[in-house]
C-alpha cells in the first residue's frame, strides 16, 4: 500500500477519534487517564502523525466505551486490485 494511503488511513481514524472524544467532553488528559496513553501522543494521533497499533486502537476505543468500528467506519481512495 503506498505511503499516501497509509497517511490517509491515519488521519481518517485520528479524526473520528476526535469527533468521538469531543463529544464525550474528554480532554486529552483525561483520555491519558483512562488510556494510559501519553496526551502528547492523542494529540499526535488525531492529526494523523503517528503510527498505531491495533491494540492501542482498542485501547482508546474502550477508553472512550466506544465500539472500534466508529474509528474505522469509512472507505479510503486506495484498492489493490
Amino acid at each position: 500500500m503506498p505511503d499516501k494511503a497509509y497517511n490517509e488511513v491515519r488521519v481518517k481514524v485520528g479524526l473520528l477519534f476526535k469527533k468521538c472524544r469531543k463529544q464525550k467532553k474528554l480532554s486529552y488528559r483525561k483520555v491519558e487517564a483512562i488510556t494510559g496513553i501519553d496526551h502528547s501522543w492523542i494529540s499526535k494521533f488525531e492529526k494523523g502523525k503517528v503510527n498505531f497499533e491495533i491494540d492501542t486502537l482498542l485501547k482508546l476505543a474502550s477508553g472512550l466505551k466506544i465500539q472500534i468500528n466508529q474509528l474505522t467506519d469509512f472507505t479510503h481512495s486506495y484498492v489493490d486490485d
